[in-house]
């Protein structure tokens, strides 16, 4: 998800590490939001299906499919709370703007919910059984679509909340640098 209204782009060598996080940030969002597009949409398909062998097989792709995509959401958050956040909170703060810790934890409780969801949509697929009723397997997949959309306004969050800050670092460089 490229936002053009903050250009990243700057000729200058001294922000080429900062321009080559939000080039990472945005593909890693982009390839993110999709398969979180796609999931819902498959959940949503999902949910409509009267026959419960089809709603039990599409349930136990789902699992799948989550299972993975959480390994990468987790590898994409671990790279920016151990590298992006700090960085741009370090900035800030010595600007004496106000700290950005309380809208990093927002945004982090936002994903912390999101996670609480899809560990609910887990455990539902684990309770799934022959013998299960629709409405127990529609309540399974209810749990993947609300995570999915909380994710998805995450996601949007935190590029609104990251591209001004990191467009105005790299103001801020080419100012001092030039």
């Amino acid at each position: 998800m490229k936002n053009d209204q903050y250009p990243m782009e700057s000729g200058t060598a001294h922000s080429t590490e900062l321009s080559a996080a939000l080039d990472r940030l945005t593909q890693e969002h982009g390839e993110l939001m999709q398969i979180l597009l796609d999931m819902e949409g498959q959940a949503k398909l999902a949910e409509q299906e009267t026959d419960k062998r089809k709603a039990i097989q599409s349930l136990l792709h789902l699992r799948l499919w989550v299972k993975a995509f959480m390994q990468e959401l987790e590898r994409h958050s671990d790279w920016e709370k151990e590298e992006l956040f700090p960085f741009l909170n370090g900035y800030f703060h010595q600007q004496s703007s106000p700290s950005m810790i309380l809208s990093f934890w927002a945004l982090e409780k936002d994903h912390e919910l999101a996670e609480e969801y899809i560990q609910y949509f887990l455990r539902a697929v684990h309770e799934v059984g022959e013998d299960s009723e629709l409405v127990q397997l529609h309540q399974a997949l209810a749990y993947l679509i609300h995570a999915c959309r909380i994710l998805k306004e995450h996601l949007v969050k935190e590029e609104q909340l990251v591209f001004p800050m990191t467009a105005q670092v790299l103001t801020d460089l080419d100012y001092l640098f030039s």
